[in-house]
């Protein structure tokens, strides 16, 4: 047996085999990641602008994500970093816990819902991207500014008033 075969194949049943096991392709468009721990190598390079990755159950990883794709959605994780290039479509972080998400490129919009603790770093082409958050918290944007970053926190309080015709509703006093 050739030296690059037994190489091939010890490789295949390492961590890689462990790795295709719990990723794969599903429909064509949608790339699984599932119940990754422990891992800071994890990185999708061969993407495509259809491509949808979603993320689901992985605690203390990493995972990059090259070239644009059409969405990302991060599904009961804890302790996630992502790092992703484009997006043309929407991140979504559902029922998540100590999320941190690094912009290096565009995305049009973030959404975070049912998430404790998420951290978005913000690229200067990603300022123009909308924020929507539900029933969150310890939620901070990191803008970037004189070769650092700024944090501004997203406010988790608010007052409602009613103007005489309609509904007004501000952050509270103590989150301005």
């Amino acid at each position: 047996v050739a030296p690059s075969v037994e190489a091939f194949d010890k490789l295949m049943n390492s961590m890689v085999a462990e790795f295709l096991k719990n990723s794969r392709i599903l429909a064509g468009d949608v790339e699984t990641h599932e119940y990754q721990e422990d891992r800071n190598d994890l990185v999708i390079s061969e993407t495509e602008l259809r491509q949808v990755a979603y993320i689901f159950k992985c605690e203390k990883s990493t995972l990059q994500i090259k070239g644009k794709v059409n969405s990302i959605i991060i599904d009961n994780c804890k302790k996630l970093g992502l790092v992703f290039d484009n997006v043309v479509g929407i991140v979504e972080v559902i029922n998540s816990q100590d999320i941190q998400i690094q912009v290096m490129g565009r995305v049009p919009t973030i959404s975070i819902n049912k998430t404790e603790g998420c951290h978005i770093y913000l690229s200067e082409d990603a300022l123009d991207c909308e924020i929507v958050s539900a029933k969150s918290s310890e939620m901070n944007i990191l803008i970037p500014q004189d070769g650092d970053y700024r944090e501004f926190p997203v406010p988790e309080q608010f007052k409602t008033a009613w103007d005489g015709s309609k509904l007004i509703t501000e952050p509270a006093e103590i989150m301005a």
